[in-house]
């Protein structure tokens, strides 16, 4: 498949039931980002998480006291963190954040580590937009962390598979991951994609070395929204009813421009008058 705007729910739990046996691997040392939500919560009770996925960040807001809520559409990654998300106490929902009606309202709603680049439509963006809007508190904060956009987003010759780490598994293995992006070009005529909101092809190539020495690989290329500006949020956000009263460019709290994230604070329209 090269087109992403055929992507289904179906081919992306596909692809992240490869990615879940792998993720906390990949991600679980990960604590920069969770260092920021936590500060970023300090004082609100009440988080959401939309894409909580393993429960990486969730479950360890949990442990800091917070009442937490987790929202994701897949299952193969809820599995993957079903005894954390449990044992921490996160209160967690199936559901698509896209049209989420949860009974509660939440002090702090947030979309980590990339989640919303998983929105390729502009009409899906602001529906996930609008859902975190309305489970928000007023005087709620909003809160989005996405890759910077970087020169080579719009490269069209597609990257050679790179090594990102090998690591030895829990039960003793030993596993490479490579990885891959390539930008999904335009279409025929009729049907092009808007070369401003670009999507990019992510693939994922895991090499274990299994305990027989045998080798077992397997692959996961999923579609992802790339080269996300500030400007072009900043219109969602309006369109959604909300602005932006902070941006970052780090986890650290550096200003837009001088790290590879961009994270942006935001308030319901009215409030930030």
């Amino acid at each position: 498949m090269d087109d992403p705007l055929l992507w289904s729910s179906t081919d992306q739990e596909r692809a992240l039931r490869v990615i879940a046996r792998w993720y906390d691997l990949d991600f679980g040392s990960m604590t920069d980002d969770v260092e920021m939500i936590l500060e970023l919560a300090s004082g609100r009770e009440r988080v959401l998480e939309l894409g909580v996925g393993s429960g990486r960040i969730a479950a360890l807001l949990a442990r800091a006291g917070h009442r937490v809520t987790g929202v994701d559409s897949s299952e193969a990654m809820l599995e993957s963190g079903a005894q954390r998300l449990r044992e921490s106490g996160v209160n967690v929902e199936r559901g698509d954040m896209r049209c989420l009606d949860l009974d509660e309202r939440f002090e702090l709603v947030f979309f980590g580590l990339s989640t919303f680049q998983h929105m390729l439509r502009r009409e899906d963006q602001l529906a996930a937009l609008r859902s975190a809007r309305a489970h928000l508190v007023q005087e709620g904060r909003l809160v989005i962390d996405w890759t910077a956009p970087r020169p080579d987003d719009l490269v069209p010759t597609p990257r050679a598979l790179q090594v990102e780490w090998m690591r030895e598994s829990d039960d003793g293995r030993w596993v490479t991951k490579q990885a891959m992006q390539e930008l999904a070009l335009v279409r025929e005529c009729g049907s092009a994609l808007d070369r401003s909101s670009p999507i990019a092809w992510i693939t994922y190539q895991y090499d274990s070395v299994e305990n027989s020495g045998s080798l077992h690989r397997s692959l996961a290329r999923f579609p992802l929204r790339v080269n996300l500006s500030t400007g072009e949020m900043a219109g969602l956000l309006a369109e959604a009813g909300l602005r932006a009263v902070e941006w970052f460019g780090s986890w650290d709290f550096d200003e837009p421009g001088d790290g590879d994230r961009l994270i942006v604070v935001a308030v319901g329209a009215e409030e930030a008058a």
